[in-house]
């Protein structure tokens, strides 16, 4: 058979998942963070997320971030291990996983698919994800923190997309990859560059919630033959 005629073996599906509200049991770290700080818990959380995307795409430190929130309900300084403690309880509060996710990743690990996980979130958590149990399960993590973009920019998916490109010659190929995020601009941002991608409703917000994202996934999923049972 000529190389004209034959045929090519599509790639095998990686699977990308978002962190927060999608792996995570929900997405609001404030009662944990109050706790500690006090305050106004209202006011806090608005310092919280707005102080978040500059954190989260590495602009500032742990000591600036934690500052500029504790300062938002009259805690003026902080002490090194205050913030170290501030950072703990946000981390473990972020690496509760949901259970259904857990299962979902359970179920992926075992059957040898790729899992990368693709998230906005420091170079604290960066670290503290990758020493989670469950993470062994995955090739890789993009953070957003430590590579300087933030989803929905296309900077952070073309990092994934070249860390992925190795394994194929240094070919990208979008397609080839199955994304889950609990953010629709998110997703959007994906699809515009090629890449199979899911919304998923984030865990955690409302008990009214009729479907759980990890049944929407395991539905694409089969969907693309990637096995599951």
């Amino acid at each position: 058979m000529s190389k004209r005629n034959r045929r090519r073996t599509p790639p095998k599906p990686t699977v990308v998942f978002d962190y927060g509200g999608v792996l995570s049991a929900g997405h609001d770290p404030v009662p944990d963070v109050h706790e500690l700080l006090g305050g106004d818990a209202e006011v806090l959380g608005r310092a919280l997320w707005h102080e978040r995307d500059a954190y989260d795409r590495g602009a500032t430190s742990s000591a600036e971030y934690w500052g500029a929130v504790a300062a938002s309900v009259g805690v003026e300084q902080l002490t090194e291990d205050e913030v170290v403690e501030l950072q703990n309880a946000d981390d473990r509060y972020f690496l509760r996983m949901d259970p259904r996710s857990r299962e979902l990743i359970h179920d992926l690990a075992r059957h040898g698919v790729r899992l990368v996980l693709l998230s906005n979130a420091s170079e604290a958590f960066g670290e503290a994800v990758r020493r989670a149990d469950w993470f062994e399960a995955f090739s890789f993590a993009v953070i957003s923190g430590e590579e300087r973009a933030v989803k929905p920019e296309a900077e952070i998916y073309e990092v994934l997309l070249e860390a992925l490109s190795h394994e194929t010659g240094g070919v990208s190929i979008p397609s080839a990859v199955i994304f889950f995020d609990d953010r629709e601009d998110n997703v959007e941002a994906a699809r515009a560059l090629g890449i199979d991608a899911h919304h998923w409703p984030r865990n955690g917000v409302s008990a009214e919630q009729t479907e759980h994202g990890a049944d929407i996934a395991r539905r694409v999923l089969a969907a693309r033959s990637v096995p599951l049972g």
